[in-house]
């Protein structure tokens, strides 16, 4: 039989009782474990050499290091007791006589304890810590390994390109999952099968949470050992509700820097999503990124569209990429994924565990009972893993693992979410009454502050907080003994191998933080209200100047808001230290405008609707403002809507006319990019008024011209016309310097010239106005008046007789500058302006190639983000290229970047989309375009 003696420090009582514990436990598992407390009165040959001897007869001897310990096992301590002394000294010389080979002595240290208690000399060797390490101990007493190494293979021969040994990358941010893996034959297969081939290139498993997404990766990774190049990220555990607004910056930076890029600024979103693509391009990888839906539109009517460019743009690229697998499971169907063709691109939907896979999980975690019982456990319960396996964890701890026992789970007090969800909350529900007034239910009420994984320095800065009803009064052992308890017996959390970070399940931190919420309202609010203040501090500069130093300013916002002190936020964070005043850092500086967005819809109740009730008005109408202007630049059109039809009414009731005029103005120019015309129309009016009521005579100038593009949009040509030469003569009578319009209202006039043929008229104006804009270094203005001289110049190339200087290499050079700039200038809405310009040049040259390339892109834009008046001029061009090809005998299929679009359709298609566009839109603009092609069908 084996024999343990313990070697311990009398501490306290507490601890002692600490130690009898272990001891108590050893015995009662077969191992014949001593202590002295064993010992009734005193042995009879005396503690020295009762001691002795325990060392010398014991097959293991664990000590249990603490700061007291080792100052008694050095003979650093002259009060108290001198056992730890003698103990020491006979343990030193015991592994100087086997020259340190050491096959006894095993140190241990309390939940609360540190490695640095270990003394000097047992440091080379294992530590365990208690209770969380109990098991992993009590498999080293017993011979007992954890894993048995499998039989010996032959070694596989590699091949080098250029005789240098492969660079290998391996970012693995996965949360690591608790208990077996049980069924899921089918999908490990498919995703083998898509690494071994190398035609698909990205696969998405679609279920609702809970499911076992994260967890079927985690085991296919896992046991998949030949991967040169693996990233795998979690966006899940950013929050599980569809409204999250989450930045995919932390992935970007993460990624670049295990990639070996320093690349910190970017020309857009959608450069930044083609930078990662370029990195990975050439390399056998695989990209997972799990639980992408914070990053997708929820709603029925937005199809699972991704909110994020950036990722939206690797995506596009990476379908393109012959080496890699990108992995994605999500709750919601990528809609920009949907009509790619199979097997390039494979969708699964992850269905729930079969019923004998989910009685293999309970009875994995001890549940016991007939299969018919246990088969209809799994029934009840839908077959959700995660559901099953907290049930699994509540039987076996509260019932011995009776499933019979389940009956006894309340009902639901709440019905909430969906099907699934409702299962795993009754589940958490058990919980919360059990641990009622116990330390564990005080943590996962922690955990419910947080939509991310947290380390221990904030969970222990909360701690010191010691706030009512919920951190006050619990003693430290208890609270890391908490954490030990839900991590290792209730499988509730799991710590992160890096740094120790403590996460849960989404669906966990969701429940437990709308418990403390609705239960402890005033402990949620103290608690974020210490998280503000943290996260406030934690920068070293007042003015952070990178995304990464700048991640606790935002997490500031998030805590603040949702400690109700929104007005603080914005007037102590947000407005001096993020925006930096009217500087708009984060979106002129660094390019950040999906970052700033999800910042800014913490100041809002139901974003993008209801700014929160404790802000100024004047506030709440700058944060209507600043959403939809962050919206629209992201080309979030649809929900740009409400927040600037809300920015304007709020507005007019404040008779802020000039403010009025501007907010009308932009929502005039967002519903012509919808391809609402006729409200486009009537809202470019009211800018217009709103403007005369001011007496601003800028807002009065560029209100008119917003009217008349809107106009011009519509076919009313003459009253177009009209309104842009009012325009022109207050722009002349009050800035006689510059007699001519020039920015956004130059571009839209010369825009209606350009339709009446008046070329030579608009080089002129663009000549002119490029200077200006260059001069006042804006990067907008530029792009969009080259983009006019290139328009110019094809005009020209396109009618010979109206000027005999045009060229197309003229044209293309303009037109070139122009897509960069506007790329550049960040501004959606205007890049599809060029992108056309250039197909049609293009086409014209017989480039068919590039044409169908830039057509391509003008779709993924305009179709994804609702531009209907683009995506309207695509179809139109694309129409005019198949002609052009047919005439050439050029019929082709298409290219390999045209799959899943729109390109290998018929002309008829086309013709016929583009007159369902121009009749839903009012695009009357275009009815000679699109007469003349149906003249040739």
């Amino acid at each position: 039989m084996t024999k343990v003696f313990i070697s311990y420090s009398h501490d306290s009582d507490a601890h002692r009782e600490f130690v009898r514990g272990i001891s108590d436990r050893l015995r009662k598992e077969g191992l014949d474990c001593l202590i002295d407390l064993y010992v009734n009165g005193f042995p009879p040959e005396g503690w020295q050499r009762w001691m002795e001897n325990q060392i010398e007869a014991a097959d293991f001897v664990l000590l249990v290091c603490t700061e007291t310990y080792l100052r008694r096992y050095r003979g650093q301590e002259t009060d108290g007791g001198r056992g730890v002394t003698f103990e020491g000294v006979v343990i030193s010389q015991t592994l100087y006589d086997h020259y340190y080979r050491n096959t006894k002595f095993i140190p241990l240290i309390p939940a609360h304890g540190s490695l640095e208690h270990v003394p000097l000399t047992l440091k080379p060797y294992s530590t365990y810590c208690l209770p969380s390490d109990y098991d992993k101990l009590y498999r080293v007493l017993t011979g007992q390994a954890e894993y048995i190494a499998p039989p010996l293979g032959e070694i596989r021969s590699m091949s080098a390109a250029n005789g240098h040994t492969p660079t290998t990358i391996h970012s693995d941010r996965l949360p690591t999952v608790k208990g077996g893996f049980f069924g899921r034959s089918a999908e490990l297969q498919r995703l083998t099968n898509a690494w071994a081939n190398t035609t698909t290139r990205i696969i998405q498993f679609i279920a609702p949470g809970g499911t076992g997404k994260t967890k079927l990766l985690r085991h296919w990774l896992d046991h998949t050992a030949d991967i040169p190049v693996l990233i795998a990220w979690s966006f899940y555990s950013q929050g599980a509700s569809e409204d999250k607004q989450t930045s995919a910056t932390p992935f970007f930076s993460h990624a670049f820097a295990k990639l070996g890029s320093s690349r910190e600024r970017f020309a857009s979103e959608e450069d930044k999503g083609d930078h990662l693509a370029e990195l990975l391009r050439g390399k056998r990888y695989v990209l997972v990124l799990d639980g992408l839906e914070p990053l997708q539109h929820g709603g029925a009517a937005m199809r699972g569209e991704l909110k994020d460019k950036a990722i939206r743009q690797l995506l596009r690229q990476l379908a393109r990429h012959p080496c890699g697998l990108c992995i994605i499971t999500t709750r919601i169907a990528l809609h920009e994924l949907s009509d790619r063709d199979a097997p390039t691109v494979i969708r699964h939907d992850l269905q729930n565990l079969t019923a004998a896979d989910g009685i293999q999980l309970l009875q994995s975690l001890g549940v016991t009972g007939s299969a018919a019982e246990l088969g209809k456990a799994v029934g009840e319960y839908g077959g959700h893993a995660l559901a099953l396996s907290l049930l699994g964890n509540v039987l076996r701890l509260r019932h011995h693992g009776d499933v019979r026992k389940r009956d006894t789970l309340t009902a639901l007090v709440k019905a909430t979410g969906n099907r699934d969800s409702r299962h795993a909350f009754k589940v958490m529900q058990a919980y919360a009454e059990w641990f009622a007034g116990e330390p564990e239910l005080a943590l996962l009420h922690l955990l419910g502050l947080f939509d991310h994984p947290i380390g221990q320095d904030v969970l222990q800065m909360l701690w010191d907080a010691q706030i009512p009803h919920l951190t006050a009064g619990i003693d430290e052992d208890e609270w890391l003994e908490a954490i030990a308890s839900l991590r290792e017996e209730h499988h509730l959390l799991s710590q992160h191998d890096s740094g120790g970070d403590l996460d849960c399940h989404p669906l966990i931190r969701e429940y437990f933080g709308g418990q403390l919420q609705t239960q402890q309202p005033q402990a949620w609010q103290q608690a974020h209200e210490r998280l503000y203040e943290y996260y406030k501090a934690l920068p070293e500069k007042e003015l952070p100047d990178t995304l990464s130093d700048m991640q606790p300013l935002f997490s500031a916002v998030a805590h603040g808001c949702a400690a109700g002190l929104h007005q603080q936020a914005l007037d102590e964070v947000y407005w001096p230290r993020i925006n930096r005043e009217s500087e708009s850092f984060l979106e002129k500086k660094l390019g950040a405008f999906s970052d700033d967005l999800a910042t800014v819809a913490h100041f809002f109740t139901t974003p993008w609707h209801t700014p929160a009730a404790g802000l100024t008005e004047g506030d709440k109408a700058v944060l209507l403002n600043w959403a939809g202007f962050g919206l629209r630049a992201l080309g979030r059109l649809r929900e740009a809507l409400e927040p600037m039809q809300a920015n304007v009414e709020m507005f007019v009731h404040q008779e802020n006319w000039v403010s009025a005029a501007s907010a009308a103005s932009s929502l005039s120019e967002l519903q012509f990019t919808l391809g609402d015309v006729a409200q486009a129309v009537t809202i470019g009016a009211r800018s217009s008024r709103y403007a005369d009521q001011s007496g601003d005579w800028v807002q009065r100038m560029g209100k008119r011209t917003t009217h008349a593009d809107a106009l011009h949009q519509a076919g009313e040509t003459a009253v177009a016309l009209a309104l842009f030469r009012e325009a022109e003569q207050l722009q002349q009578e009050h800035q006689s310097a510059y007699p001519r319009l020039y920015s956004v209202q130059g571009f839209q006039y010369c825009d209606l010239l350009l339709a009446e043929g008046s070329t030579a008229e608009v080089l002129e104006r663009a000549e002119y106005a490029l200077k200006i804009a260059k001069d006042n270094g804006q990067l907008l203005s530029i792009a969009l008046d080259q983009l006019t001289l290139g328009r110019a110049h094809l005009q020209q190339l396109l009618h010979p007789s109206t000027s005999g200087r045009g060229a197309g290499g003229e044209g293309l050079h303009w037109l070139d500058q122009a897509v960069a700039g506007l790329r550049a200038a960040g501004q959606q809405q205007y890049l599809p302006f060029g992108l056309l310009a250039r197909a049609t040049l293009h086409r014209h040259t017989h480039d068919f190639a590039r044409a169908r390339q830039d057509l391509q892109e003008v779709f993924d834009i305009a179709d994804g983000s609702g531009m209907r008046l683009h995506l309207t001029d695509y179809h139109l061009e694309m129409a005019r290229l198949l002609v052009a090809e047919e005439k050439e005998g050029n019929r082709r299929l298409p290219l390999q970047a045209d799959v899943g679009a729109t390109g290998g359709r018929p002309l008829q298609y086309h013709i016929a989309e583009a007159a369902r566009l121009i009749t839903e839109t009012g695009y009357h603009r275009r009815d000679a375009e699109l007469a003349e092609l149906q003249a040739h069908r």
